[in-house]
């Protein structure tokens, strides 16, 4: 009976350090926030329903609440449901946290978190955010980029334009088992298919095809390109030495050069060319301070750049796919609500706005990230030696909870964006 008890307390402290692990950062400090000027009204969550009957005068609310970890809290997900809503914490969280509660419909509490204190915070923000008339730009380092930050935003929006700037031909190969393990055909055929879903996901939401572009610049290359602008780059596989078959633009109502040298140089005409003819009135692009991809970070920057230049002004709606602190972002269960990240360190922005998918929204959404070929695991081969394989993977997943799987990271009950009035 020893010997039980000690092996089981052995896998609880290591599924313990697994799970901490993987965060990458002390969970157990507060998200560093300045919000007083959004300040609303302070509640009190000594009860099982939280008062904000201010809900209406805003589109994007949160609650500033401050949590105690307990050791149930580090083997069971710590959570907070206000509604239908859940509002998931690191295993073991301890501090200030602020939860999403725009879009809740009742305000009963339920909850396996200690709070710190009853009293909590209410933060709003009014953004006035027009989907109906005003032309969308969306800005997409690679395919799928775009459908994991906005995808329910732009199927619900009028005008949509989405431009594509890589071919997205870097990173994992999930094809060369298909290949014999030649890595260069995998990848001309990973960046064959992430240029098709790029152009024609799109249309799952309504978007026209003809507002659908793929620019074809090397991936992984934006950073560097931009410290050589006049110098050409192609892709790190010796077998791609043109960025013009990754290309898609003869179909596209914006008109751009057909065939182009791949420097950084020929990226800005292009945006300058795409933002002068459009003349959006909302950009959403990533936020160059908070994700950790350098072509996500090239891709605002490049942008910025443009708008300074042509002094065009647009409210600019800024997302993190790869939070530069941990990958885990968002944290919690699919269909759950997205949170402010955890952040040590100030970074820019004027607002907050969160926009609010509802079930069938999230379905939709599930579809369109099916339809990319590179969100989804590795072809598997019938067989039982590659199906225990992809089962270990999954139990481990499960037990360590250390699934950085866009599903179940962006299919949720909201997309966040963070807002900057001008150019950074």
């Amino acid at each position: 009976m020893f010997y039980i008890l000690f092996l089981l307390l052995c896998i609880y402290f290591f599924i313990i350090f697994k799970r901490i692990k993987k965060y990458r950062y002390n969970q157990q400090e507060d998200y560093i926030y300045d919000l007083e000027k959004y300040f609303i009204k302070e509640v009190n969550l000594d009860t099982k329903n939280i008062d904000i009957k201010e809900q209406n005068n805003y589109d994007t609310i949160f609650l500033e609440i401050k949590i105690s970890s307990n050791p149930l809290s580090y083997f069971f997900k710590p959570y907070m449901q206000i509604g239908d809503i859940k509002h998931f914490f690191e295993y073991g969280a301890c501090g200030f946290r602020y939860i999403n509660i725009s879009h809740i419909k009742n305000t009963h509490i339920k909850t396996n978190i200690k709070l710190s204190s009853k009293t909590s915070k209410l933060y709003g923000f009014k953004n006035k955010i027009d989907l109906d008339t005003g032309n969308i730009l969306i800005l997409a380092p690679h395919a799928d980029d775009a459908e994991i930050a906005s995808f329910g935003l732009y199927k619900t929006a009028k005008n949509i334009t989405i431009v594509t700037l890589t071919a997205g031909e870097s990173g994992v190969c999930n094809y060369c088992n298909l290949y014999k393990n030649n890595q260069e055909k995998s990848v001309i055929k990973k960046a064959q298919l992430r240029t098709f879903d790029a152009i024609t996901t799109p249309i799952l939401a309504g978007v026209e095809f003809c507002n659908t572009l793929a620019l074809g610049y090397p991936s992984s290359t934006l950073e560097k390109m931009a410290q050589h602008p006049n110098n050409e780059f192609y892709s790190k596989i010796k077998d791609i030495n043109t960025i013009n078959d990754f290309r898609k633009i003869s179909h596209a109502k914006i008109k751009l050069d057909a065939k182009v040298k791949s420097t950084y140089n020929s990226l800005l005409s292009d945006l300058s060319e795409i933002i002068s003819q459009l003349k959006p009135t909302i950009i959403i692009t990533p936020h160059p301070q908070i994700d950790s991809h350098s072509d996500h970070k090239q891709t605002t920057l490049a942008t910025m750049q443009i708008l300074k230049e042509q002094n065009h002004n647009s409210k600019i709606l800024l997302y993190t796919n790869h939070l530069n602190i941990s990958e885990q972002y968002p944290i919690g269960d699919i269909h759950s609500a997205i949170t402010l990240p955890p952040n040590k360190n100030r970074f820019d922005f004027d607002s907050i706005y969160s926009f609010y998918l509802d079930d069938e929204l999230q379905i939709d959404k599930l579809f369109a990230l099916e339809s990319m070929h590179d969100l989804k695991d590795p072809t598997i081969y019938i067989s039982l030696k590659n199906s225990f394989k992809h089962f270990k993977k999954m139990l481990l997943r499960k037990i360590t909870s250390k699934d950085k799987s866009y599903f179940r990271r962006s299919i949720r009950s909201n997309e966040l964006f963070f807002i900057v009035n001008k150019p950074l």
